[in-house]
């Protein structure tokens, strides 16, 4: 008798704590829908970014088809103007290679001449005749707008000075950026030679005393990868975009924080005042919008290659969206080709495949 109603307790308490979790599971599980429905363009945004393909990259650094120039000094500024050269050989009587340009990202804060994505670009045009410089600038860190707008031309000006002494060609040239480094190659592209261009390189002035001339570090072509480059307040497209905030916040913490040394955002820390607290004609200084407007509209004609993730939750892809329209619209949709990649997240490897960065080669090879 005592143990029948003890069993019968026993089988009583256990149903009641499974209909608890029962309802818990049922609760989370409709809790998880409802985010789903709400937020389903981050949902897949985030799932890309976790899923996405990661190439196997080789740590090896010797190159059997070319010569290897390591940590050149281009400017006497600071330890960190230097860049790293990729000349392919060349046979006898052969053109010379043409000059690729890479800048690489990391926020203004973070990165260096050999980060992962400049050597996935710089690996593949490097084995396919293009020599390849892949520079290295000053850090938000260490100085604020336009340090590092100033190195990256000063560092094409040494190179162009310097094409002959290397063995490549440098009357033509294209300038690549991704993310922070898309804002750094197009404020070169869209300036002029008058504009953040007096900082001098290793050896100007005697080349200049020996007869030289001024060399250009306007390029003929621009390559952007989801580069940070047309609006510096970034909320209403991740509205429109249907990212919240708290998804970019959690996936950029890295930009957050200390980081931004007290700074509302990193490009604030990088421009040294809040974009919030800036004049329309602060904010166009900063601008390569404004740059583009003023020295694309009359005889000079650039070349651009835009390429970002539909799944980016660092930069909004609707920044390539109206820089292309911008662009469009002042030149001509003809010098203008946007690659809007579905599944794609900030940096992702495979926008860096041999497939996308052929077409890429097609596109380079038909104007430079």
């Amino acid at each position: 008798m005592i143990k029948d109603e003890h069993s019968g307790k026993q089988r009583t308490a256990g149903s009641g704590r499974g209909r608890i979790i029962g309802l818990i599971s049922a609760a989370v599980l409709l809790l998880c829908v409802i985010t789903g429905a709400v937020y389903h363009r981050a949902v897949r945004a985030v799932w890309h970014n976790l899923t996405v393909e990661k190439y196997k990259l080789s740590e090896e650094t010797d190159w059997e088809n070319g010569t290897s120039y390591m940590g050149v000094r281009y400017a006497e500024a600071s330890e960190a103007q230097y860049l790293d050269l990729y000349v392919p050989d060349t046979e006898a009587g052969a053109p010379l290679p043409k000059l690729y340009v890479i800048i690489h990202g990391g926020g203004f804060i973070a990165g260096d001449a050999d980060t992962r994505q400049a050597r996935l670009m710089y690996r593949y045009f490097r084995d396919h005749g293009y020599a390849c410089a892949t520079i290295n600038y000053r850090l938000a860190q260490e100085a604020g707008f336009p340090a590092a707008v100033e190195d990256c031309k000063t560092a094409i000006r040494f190179l162009r000075a310097h094409a002959q002494e290397y063995g490549f060609d440098g009357s033509h040239f294209a300038v690549f950026g991704e993310s922070a480094g898309g804002f750094l190659a197009s404020m070169c592209a869209g300036t002029n030679d008058q504009e953040f261009n007096d900082q001098p390189y290793i050896g100007e002035e005697a080349y200049l005393a020996a007869g030289g001339e001024k060399v250009s570090a306007e390029p003929d072509v621009l390559v952007d990868y989801y580069g940070f480059v047309n609006d510096f307040d970034q909320a209403h497209d991740w509205q429109r975009l249907g990212i919240p905030g708290f998804v970019v916040d959690i996936a950029n913490s890295w930009m957050g924080g200390d980081a931004a040394q007290g700074y509302e955002s990193m490009h604030s820390f990088f421009f040294r005042k809040n974009v919030s607290e800036m004049t329309i004609e602060e904010l166009d200084y900063y601008d390569p919008s404004y740059y583009m407007m003023e020295n694309l509209n009359g005889d000079r004609r650039l070349s651009v290659w835009i390429v970002h993730g539909d799944c980016d939750i660092t930069v909004p892809y609707t920044q390539s969206e109206k820089l292309y329209e911008f662009l469009s619209g002042l030149q001509g949709s003809e010098y203008v080709s946007y690659h809007l990649v579905p599944g794609m997240g900030h940096a992702s490897d495979p926008l860096y495949s041999d497939e996308m960065l052929g077409e890429l080669k097609e596109y380079m090879d038909e104007r430079l």
